[in-house]
């Protein structure tokens, strides 16, 4: 099966952060996702499948982009369907 090409859009002024070229291209993913509520609220499932990356990959860079206080996580358990996360862009 031949796999489609995807594409982000990187927000230029986040390179000016201390981060490399692929937490600045996931800071705009979330960035993009985060438009219409305020947050993303993607899994991270649905960002490393949008990034061509692997879920530890995608933990780790997570985890510096919270660390370095470019986004703020949220979770919170929803009752008997598990946990929601959200994901604030700072």
């Amino acid at each position: 099966m031949k796999q489609k090409a995807k594409f982000v859009n990187v927000n230029l002024e986040l390179m000016e952060r201390d981060l490399n070229i692929k937490e600045v291209t996931l800071l705009s993913l979330i960035q993009s996702l985060a438009k219409k509520k305020g947050y993303c609220f993607a899994t991270n499932e649905v960002l490393s499948e949008s990034l061509g990356i692997h879920d530890r990959t995608l933990y780790r860079m997570l985890n510096k982009l919270e660390d370095g206080e470019h986004i703020t996580r949220i979770t919170h358990s929803i009752g008997n369907y598990g946990k929601e996360r959200r994901i604030y862009i700072n």
